[in-house]
């Protein structure tokens, strides 16, 4: 349901489809979960049923008929649509029908929602055409047995009209409290002033492109330095447009949960300034709902158990009477109140509230999208502002989304279960891994054998489909052989893919039966990672690529994106608005060509709001770290991070380009007697932090005493971007390395991609990125006017113009190459700054 200002009226336009009302008004009952299933097939299989059944109608008879009836309210209008199966005119009566199709075993009673949902096409037929009895029947098409079930009822005028009121009364009800709040709201954000009385250098400029964005919509990439205030200066001029035409809902994505605190503390800072803007915050199902410390189960959640009849309550409760920050605090209260779920709650919520606030999942990730904004049925374009925090972390992130991945080390308790209750599933599954683990041995050979003989499901009809395999030999299309535990693929085998639909079609069978407690969530999640794959695999394009690995008896099936842009921008471009911003959007083509964006689209690069003489950069080109290199480079990196730090009493952060290289110059500024003898404080960031280890790790950092301490962690990894140390909280960094990303199978394939394209393939896997994790580190040192410290690179690659010229011309920078040169740099700093 879409809500946005009208041009030239005062009222609000709003829609609703006849179901989405239904559901809204009159659902009852539990919240599904457990052993129910539903084959992702289901609704084509549907819409063939639904066809079938029309054209066995007689020459009368008019399918799909479109219904719209308008309301008008004081305050808005409202526009409910619906689109009836059929329809027959007689000259005493009005033949209306609805038609469901069902699976498996079925009550044979008809559902109350699926009457309700006819008679109300019966209103608004009567309301469109008045006089005339209706005949409704509601008709369910058993798929599998081709059976026909029709339920019939006749009607008069009046009482599909009364019952088309009714229930149109209380969802009106609904709509006038969300639109008083709604102009309330707007009353605030009309009155609202920016939150601070001086604004930054560059802030002005940002305030201004966002505000335009808005206004003309599109799409803009915007690189606002660390400093300029970017998360106040991206948020308050979008909340100031869901008071204009264009916009009616915010929608913020951030690559991780912490970073939703920043925005979460510059909203308190506009409802301190009147501000009355509901917003919600979105985690997964794990991170909202605990109960007695344990993750939430669906499948034994009492408050899953009459959910919708408790769901209205609840709702208008978090609306109307909630604090504006629908946080995981306050799902939770509602959660206890209502015996509810939280976390289905809030997908509830979110049509409703003016900011959802969530990681990138939201908006890009096929798999979890909100379905009312990038579902099949929400609008083409909807009225959304899309506001992309750290928007560099897209890229990797959208290749991991838009990647698919069949993992035959998360098959164990499914084969087993499988093998005692249906062995032609564990069967299906083994012989898939023999012909993986065939194709990994066979050599130079270029044949495969394929063994069993099996009917393909017709899950993917838009396919000419075979009868069936048999004994037969298949080229195999291999387009390099990495390494015996390496092969790259020009396509899945069609003997592969048929083993794969085969087992999709035994699995639905057990997944559909009530027997599965023990298994059921291994088994489904087996089950969507093949058919995620499968359907995959039907896509047309070239910027996938096909991987078979193996480590040790396991073996994965990768369909690996290289180039995320297509998929990325078809999700953007289905808002009014999308601003992609980050303190690191350099080389603009680099990431325009992976967003999606073009030249047509904004782009807009701010200055540093820091003067030059609070910081210096001392690029260290005397040290080799390269792979073949670090093992020489481990003494001497130790002896740079010593001079550093001793250079002035305070707190430092070392960056590595892995954890083996940081263990390994731990180890040896652990043995310094420059260190051991002094007031230093040597930490390391582990690969099993989690965020309460990671919020320790930072408090030490904004303790106050007369200790140095050096933190050493990875680049791009947890402390690598996205945390604040202002102050004395942090007055040195020290990067070791170039950044660039491991060399693998994957990031080569992403080169040769590119290069093929003609761009530099290697800039495009390697070295952007790697400068991107640079350029993040270093961006920790200088987070306020008042703040002053040193950054020391090290790597003799930053001599080369190819990683130099990266280098941001703001930084101010020297370069030197010895120990002793390092000492004079440093000094010859902090004494200009004493």
């Amino acid at each position: 349901m879409g809500v946005s200002n009208s041009r030239g009226d005062t009222a609000f336009s709003l829609d609703v489809s006849v179901r989405d009302l239904v559901e809204f008004v009159l659902r009852r009952g539990d919240l599904r979960s457990g052993p129910s299933f539903t084959s992702p097939s289901r609704a084509l299989e549907g819409t063939r049923g639904h066809q079938k059944l029309q054209s066995s109608r007689d020459d009368h008879y008019r399918a799909e008929v479109a219904l719209k009836w308008v309301t008008v309210r004081p305050t808005f209008t409202l526009t409910l649509r619906g689109r009836i199966d059929g329809v027959r005119e007689g000259a005493g009566e009005i033949f209306l029908e609805e038609i469901k199709t069902v699976t498996g075993e079925w009550s044979q009673k008809p559902s109350d929602l699926h009457w309700a949902q006819l008679r109300i096409y019966g209103g608004i037929w009567n309301r469109l055409n008045p006089s005339k009895p209706l005949h409704l029947r509601l008709t369910y098409f058993h798929l599998e047995s081709d059976t026909e079930y029709c339920f019939d009822e006749k009607k008069t005028p009046s009482f599909v009209e009364s019952f088309l009121q009714e229930v149109l009364e209380k969802y009106l009800q609904w709509l006038d409290q969300h639109v008083a709040r709604t102009i309330q709201r707007n009353v605030t954000i009309e009155n609202l002033t920016f939150p601070f009385s001086k604004l930054r250098a560059g802030q002005a400029s940002m305030l201004e492109a966002v505000r335009n964005l808005h206004f003309k919509g599109g799409a803009m990439m915007l690189e606002a330095p660390t400093g300029i205030g970017k998360t106040m200066a991206s948020l308050f001029p979008s909340i100031k447009a869901l008071a204009g035409e264009h916009v009616r809902q915010l929608m913020v994505v951030l690559a991780r949960t912490p970073g939703q605190t920043v925005f979460q503390e510059a909203l308190k800072l506009l409802e301190q300034k009147g501000a009355r803007v509901k917003t919600l915050s979105m985690l997964a199902r794990e991170k909202v709902c605990r109960r007695g410390n344990k993750a939430c189960d669906p499948a034994t959640c009492a408050r899953r158990e009459g959910y919708f009849d408790r769901l209205g309550e609840a709702r208008g409760a978090a609306i109307h009477t909630s604090p504006d920050l629908l946080n995981t605090t306050v799902l939770n209260e509602l959660g206890e109140r209502f015996n509810i779920c939280p976390h289905a709650l809030s997908t509830h919520l979110a049509p409703w509230v003016d900011i959802v606030m969530g990681d990138y999942n939201y908006a890009f990730d096929p798999g979890a999208q909100l379905s009312y904004l990038f579902g099949e049925e929400s609008p083409r374009r909807n009225r959304i502002a899309l506001l992309v925090d750290e928007s560099h972390n897209l890229v990797n992130r959208g290749r991991e989304m838009h990647s698919q991945c069949i993992r035959t080390e998360n098959w164990t308790s499914s084969v087993k279960w499988l093998q005692k209750n249906k062995p032609e599933g564990a069967t299906l599954l083994r012989q898939l891994w023999k012909t993986m683990r065939a194709t990994l041995n066979m050599g130079s050979s270029t044949v495969i054998r394929i063994q069993p003989t099996l009917h393909q499901a017709e899950l993917f009809p838009a396919e000419k489909q075979t009868s069936s395999i048999q004994k037969t030999s298949e080229p195999l299309k291999i387009i390099k052989r990495v390494s015996p535990n390496e092969v790259v693929l020009e396509e899945t085998p069609k003997s592969w893919g048929l083993l794969m639909e085969r087992f999709l079609q035994v699995a639905e069978e057990q997944l559909k039966t009530p027997h599965l407690d023990a298994v059921h969530t291994e088994l489904l999640e087996l089950y969507f990672e093949i058919y995620k794959f499968l359907k995959a695999t039907r896509e047309q394009g070239d910027h996938h690529q096909l991987i078979l690995k193996r480590h040790h008896r396991h073996i994965t099936l990768h369909r690996f994106c290289m180039d995320p842009s297509r998929e990325i921008s078809a999700s953007w471009k289905k808002n009014w608005s999308t601003l992609f911003f980050s303190a690191t959007l350099s080389p603009s083509s680099f990431y325009q060509q992976l967003l999606g964006t073009s030249e047509h689209h904004s782009n807009l690069s701010l200055p540093s709001p820091f003067q030059r003489s609070q910081w210096q950069t001392i690029i260290h080109t005397g040290i080799s770290t390269t792979y073949r290199q670090r093992a020489f480079s481990y003494s001497d990196v130790a002896q740079v991070i010593q001079i550093t730090s001793q250079s002035k009493q305070g707190n430092y952060l070392a960056f590595f380009p892995s954890f083996e290289y940081l263990r390994q110059v731990m180890q040896r500024l652990s043995d310094l007697p420059e260190l051991t003898g002094s007031k230093t404080v040597l930490m390391a960031q582990s690969q099993e932090m989690d965020e309460s280890a990671r919020s320790e790790f930072l408090k030490v950092f904004k303790q106050q005493n007369d200790y140095t301490k050096i933190g050493l962690a990875v680049m791009g990894g947890i402390f690598g971007e996205g945390i604040d140390l202002a102050g004395k909280a942090l007055i040195g960094v020290v990067v070791v390395g170039v950044g660039l990303p491991q060399v693998c199978l994957e990031r080569d394939l992403v080169r040769e991609h590119f290069d093929a394209y003609g761009d530099n393939g290697f800039d495009f896997a390697y070295r952007h990125p790697g400068i991107n994790r640079v350029m993040q580190a270093v961006g920790r040192l200088i987070r306020t006017e008042q703040d002053r410290g040193v950054a020391v690179l090290i790597d003799q690659r930053y001599s080369d113009e190819s990683y130099h010229a990266l280098l941001p011309d703001a930084w101010p920078k020297e370069e030197i190459e010895s120990s002793k040169d390092l000492r004079a740099a440093l000094q010859r700093f902090w004494n200009s700054i004493d």
